[in-house]
């Protein structure tokens, strides 16, 4: 199955064209190493749901590429913070299976 690295051609912080959210499909599935992500982009703005293994507590990434500032469970983030942010962002587009997954794009958008 294809991952989303290998359908897209390139995304970026500062990618204005897609709005929406990119989730699993079913809580049953996970990435290879068991963790689940959900990530939502909005003009620039980015917003990834982190859970490493299930039960235990997520992580919610708030990333605005406008201002450079990044927001961890609300309180700020630190250049440590980020660098994980675009690690754990590569390791979803590299390993999650297009057919795993749903877009859910807001109402304006969807025709």
């Amino acid at each position: 199955m294809p991952s989303i690295n290998q359908t897209i051609s390139s995304v970026r912080k500062e990618d204005g064209n897609f709005i929406g959210t990119i989730a699993f499909r079913s809580e049953s599935i996970s990435l290879p190493d068991g963790s689940k992500m959900a990530l939502g982009i909005d003009d620039g703005r980015w917003v990834l749901i982190f859970e490493k293994n299930p039960g235990e507590n997520i992580v919610c990434y708030e990333y605005n590429s406008h201002d450079g500032k990044l927001l961890v469970d609300k309180g700020r983030g630190t250049r440590a913070d980020l660098s994980k942010m675009n690690e754990l962002v590569s390791y979803f587009f590299e390993n999650a299976d297009v057919d795993d997954l749903v877009t859910i794009l807001p109402p304006k958008l969807v025709k």
